[in-house]
């Protein structure tokens, strides 16, 4: 039903005279008079009876009069919502991390967001590295945190550099290199370290690898768990030398381990966010543009 004649139709029934009706909506009466007719024709009823007092609805008037309220406040606020989604005000934004540490150093800007924007609705959850990726490219979500070297895998992929996150070993207190100030690649080559399965933690695994061999150290690794923090538990009991990154290990601060980083200036890994171009989700731009400006001011560099 045109909105436009439900307007009209109100503003004539409120004054009483499509006389009125038409100076208050600035159309001529002809124009008040013709929508009129239309809307009798289009409902099979009479709205209004012209008496002395002017143009008073008719029994079928009165009850569409309360109906058409209805419907132009209805009309109303679903405007007002898809301007809101059009400017970013309103809608959802889906995010995908491959360690909740990732995001870390973003939270306050995550928070600053979820209150200054309290129409879009925030959601998170966790994958490896190989569904995030998949997921950005199959716009599933709107971003993924991760590693630029596991995210950024089709053309069709954005990228947006947060922080470099450097290398660093977990030793256990008492072995020799305990008490070294930072490492190399060569004085771990005779030590076992410690990752995530292949499996479970593709990017990072293949990273370390090619690190090492980048430095003419081929590693040698144990790689038996699905966890994290299990490779620490393992360090700690003396099975190897867990690598990991300052990022996750500041989490975590076990007495008997040392956290030692590596003297080469290749030992990191870029952090960021990746989102699909194609993406057409109107509150990820505004996400965006925000994140954009509050990192000029908060440069994000992590410190031991």
């Amino acid at each position: 039903m045109d909105l436009h004649k439900l307007n009209v139709f109100v503003t004539a029934a409120q004054y009483k005279s499509f006389t009125k009706a038409a100076n208050h909506l600035h159309i001529a009466q002809s124009a008040v008079s013709h929508d009129m007719a239309e809307l009798e024709k289009e409902l099979g009823a009479k709205l209004f009876s012209r008496t002395m007092a002017g143009a008073v609805l008719t029994p079928a008037g009165e009850v569409f009069f309360s109906e058409a309220g209805k419907m132009i406040a209805i009309a109303q606020s679903a405007k007002e919502k898809i301007e809101k989604i059009t400017a970013g005000e309103n809608g959802d934004l889906h995010f995908s991390y491959v360690a909740e540490q990732m995001a870390e150093p973003i939270i306050p800007f995550l928070k600053q967001f979820h209150e200054t924007h309290p129409g879009v609705a925030l959601h998170f959850d966790a994958h490896n590295s190989i569904a995030v990726s998949r997921r950005i490219h199959e716009n599933e979500i709107d971003f993924g945190f991760g590693r630029r070297e596991s995210l950024v895998k089709h053309d069709d992929i954005e990228w947006l550099h947060l922080y470099e996150d450097p290398f660093f070993l977990a030793v256990p207190k008492g072995h020799r290199l305990a008490r070294e100030k930072v490492v190399t690649v060569e004085m771990i080559r005779d030590e076992t370290i410690i990752l995530m399965s292949s499996e479970t933690n593709p990017g990072f695994f293949d990273m370390v690898q090619k690190f090492c061999l980048a430095h003419g150290v081929t590693p040698l690794v144990n790689a038996t768990t699905n966890d994290r923090t299990t490779t620490i538990m393992m360090a700690r009991v003396s099975m190897g030398l867990a690598m990991q990154t300052l990022q996750f290990l500041k989490v975590y601060d076990f007495p008997d381990i040392v956290r030692i980083p590596f003297a080469e200036t290749d030992a990191f890994h870029d952090v960021g966010i990746a989102w699909n171009k194609k993406s057409e989700n109107t509150p990820a731009f505004q996400f965006l543009k925000e994140l954009g400006a509050y990192l000029a001011l908060n440069p994000i560099r992590l410190s031991p």
